[in-house]
């Protein structure tokens, strides 16, 4: 009996050592053990009135695919930014510029940028003029292209080609926003009050265009005082 007894001891003691042992030869196996037991109490909280929750591990996963849908719109301006900068590059603006010019007016889309700048490009400004024409008159930015093209079209029919456009328009960039009958009231003043000739009028919105920002009523008084002042 006492036989018996010492043998029954020894297996218990056994069951541990054969535990651990088949728990370090068959890792898969241990794994199931820590999985049975995490839901184990998952399902004694359940009861206990908690509430069962998703295991953390998957909540990272969750958590990346948030971060990249809020991300997506975010990567995608930044990818069109890059192209405007690459776009500018090519026209000939050096890096500095390039990010100057999209920073010049915060929530012009930049494609509007690029089609504004495109525009005074083709009418024979150079990129650095074209730099000092916007800083100094961004609104210029938010210009339809299509009015800017009716602009030039109406100052090129005054007289001023290529060479004397781009001068008026470095010394004067607000002769592009300013409204179309603004401009031909003082066009009107100088032709027919001040009795300019076409010729002459190209001249002086060629070398003065800052005259087009001058009150059209005061304009006629302005040149009668000029000729007569020795």
């Amino acid at each position: 009996m006492a036989a018996l007894g010492r043998q029954v001891f020894a297996w218990h003691r056994l069951i541990p050592f054969r535990r651990a042992l088949i728990a370090r030869q068959t890792p898969q196996l241990g794994e199931q053990e820590r999985t049975a037991a995490f839901l184990l109490r998952k399902l004694t909280a359940v009861s206990n009135g908690g509430g069962l929750q998703e295991p953390s591990v998957f909540e990272p996963k969750k958590c990346v695919q948030e971060l990249e849908h809020r991300t997506g719109p975010t990567r995608c301006l930044l990818e069109k930014r890059q192209e405007i900068v690459r776009s500018l590059l090519d026209m000939g603006f050096s890096d500095v510029r390039a990010h100057e010019l999209l920073g010049l007016q915060p929530g012009t889309p930049p494609q509007q940028l690029l089609d504004i700048i495109s525009e005074l490009i083709l009418l024979g400004l150079n990129p650095e003029p074209v730099y000092v024409a916007l800083k100094r008159s961004p609104q210029l930015l938010h210009l339809p292209v299509l009015q800017t093209r009716k602009r030039s079209g109406y100052l090129r029919k005054l007289g001023l080609g290529e060479g004397k456009l781009r001068r008026a328009l470095q010394s004067c960039p607000e002769i592009l926003t300013m409204r179309q009958r603004d401009v031909e009231s003082i066009v009107r003043v100088l032709r027919e009050k001040c009795l300019f000739t076409v010729k002459q009028v190209a001249e002086i919105l060629h070398r003065c265009p800052s005259v087009l920002r001058e009150d059209p009523g005061e304009l006629e008084y302005k040149f009668q005082v000029s000729v007569t002042d020795p």
